[in-house]
This record gives structure tokens, sequence and C-alpha cells, in this order.
């Protein structure tokens, strides 16, 4: 039987697909299958892993690999909601022991720090960052600059990568209502090699942070929380805002500190939704994709 879990914070929901546990390796089409909201379970993404070859190591954390897919099949390099999500889960379901893990994704390795009880808030340290546009070869930084649209739309934004690719674009009054009429825009701008996630951002003042995010092969979404990383990591290197501020999204409110060696935290709540057994009527749509 293919069992799955599913978790959820912030208005992210994953689904964890652990081999241990029958599932396969999901790929893009049987991504698509599971979290479609009304053919399949419906998600955000997946979270497959521990990977087969994963072995704990030696040290203060264990540490295991795992692969992140968004709804629409693309594999996303690192995910700040899924692998606070994952990391739970390995210690909930006895993969682990310890407060402190390592999880490897094709982004890079990340350290978590698990709450005392599991459901307590944990913190994800998601590294340093840097400011180089995903719109230029050279690697020049883009940092406060002017991006136009359109004839009617001029932005300043900031680009921020932690992994992931994202632009930060600073704004009167961010809107579910704006993110959807520019964000996409912003995501399929001709100009970049590699597309980005749209943050809009309002400073409400030097501590607090309000945000709409529309991400790359996801579309809206309520919240993320690598994008309050990067919203965070724009609004400081600004001067708009302190080391630890609180970015409050429509699906919740986390906070993010970045330290004097300029590493970003981020620490926020995730809770259990249950277990889906797979009908086995639905499991070969998953199966098609196996790797050969």
């Amino acid at each position: 039987m293919t069992t799955l879990l599913k978790y959820h914070t912030l208005g992210n929901d994953y689904l964890v697909a652990d081999p241990e546990l029958g599932a396969p390796s999901p790929g893009a089409t049987a991504t698509r299958v599971l979290c479609d909201r009304r053919t399949g379970i419906g998600a955000d993404g997946v979270l497959y892993g521990p990977l087969p070859a994963t072995r704990p190591t030696a040290g203060p954390a264990d540490t295991f690999d795992v692969r992140v897919f968004n709804a629409d099949g693309s594999e996303c390099a690192r995910n700040a909601n899924g692998l606070r999500l994952f990391a739970r889960y390995l210690r909930e379901h006895g993969r682990t022991t310890q407060d402190e893990i390592t999880l490897r994704t094709p982004g890079g390795a990340v350290n978590v720090r698990l709450g005392r009880p599991v459901t307590a808030p944990g913190t994800i340290d998601l590294g340093s960052w840097t400011h180089h546009s995903p719109a230029l070869a050279d690697g020049e930084e883009l940092v406060g600059a002017s991006l136009r649209l359109g004839p009617d739309t001029g932005l300043h934004v900031t680009a921020v990568h932690n992994g992931v690719p994202h632009l930060v674009s600073l704004v009167d009054d961010a809107t579910p209502e704006l993110a959807a009429r520019i964000g996409p825009e912003i995501v399929a701008y001709p100009g970049f090699t590699e597309r980005p996630n749209a943050e809009l951002l309002t400073v409400e003042d030097r501590r607090t942070l309000r945000l709409q995010i529309w991400e790359r092969g996801v579309g809206y979404a309520p919240a993320s929380g690598s994008g309050a990383c990067a919203a965070a990591c724009a609004a400081y290197r600004l001067g708009l805002t302190d080391p630890s501020v609180t970015v409050v999204m429509p699906g919740g409110t986390v906070a993010v500190e970045i330290t004097r060696d300029e590493r970003v935290l981020l620490s926020g709540s995730s809770s259990y939704v249950g277990q889906i057994a797979l009908a086995e009527e639905f499991v070969p749509h998953l199966r098609a994709e196996l790797p050969r």
C-alpha cells in the first residue's frame, strides 16, 4: 500500500512521500496528479524522502536527503516551509531523535532546529544570500533598481538569491489583487535567465513587514518561508528595517532574523494534517514515472 502524510504551515500544505512507506519517486506528472485539488489529494507540493541513500552522520545533527517538488511538477531547489515540515515528520515518525538535523537538497544543505515538543515552532537556518539578479548574466547585483514591466508599471526591485531566486518589489500597499496582476509579469519577465518568485513588500515599520507572493510553478501563494526571508533580506539591505522582523502574510506570520554573519533564520509553527492511504486504482498514475 502507498501511504502519504500531509502537513500544513502558513497556508502551505505539503505531502510527504517516504520511500519506506511505499511512495514512488513522484516525477512531474505524478506530482501534478497528487497535488490536484479536485482529482488528487491536493497540496502545494511533494516532499520526497528521506532518500534511500541517506545515512545519519556523526556529529550534533543527523543528515537526510530530500527532494522538493512544486504542484506543477517542477523541482524546487529549496523550500523553507516544506523543509521545516519535513524535519518535523522525521522526528515525529521516529526517523531521528535529535533536536537539530541537516537536510540536503539540490539547492544545498540547511540546518533545522525542532521545538520541544515537536508541535512547537521550529527554526530553519537558510544560510547566506546574495543580491545577484536572475536577469543579468554577468552576476551584477540588483538592489533598489528600476524595473519597467510596461508603459504604466514601474517597480523598485531588489534581487535575493537564497537557493531560490526572488525579486522583491517595494509597494505602497501589498494586496492579493496587485500580486495577481503583476506577479505573473515579474515571473515571466523576458530578460530573466532564471524565473524568480515575486514578492510584493510593504514596510509597516522597522520590525514589521507585510507581504504578498506570486510563486513560479504555483501562482498566488498565501505564504512562503523563503519568500519571507527574501523580503527581510531586501528590506534590511535597503536600510529600512532592523535585523529581526516579523513578516505578516495572508497565510500566517513568521519571524526572520539576520545574524551578524548575515545568515538568515526563519521561525514558525506547523501542523500535522493526517495520513493518506492511496487507492489501488490511483497508484498506477504515480508509478508511470518511476526512474528508469
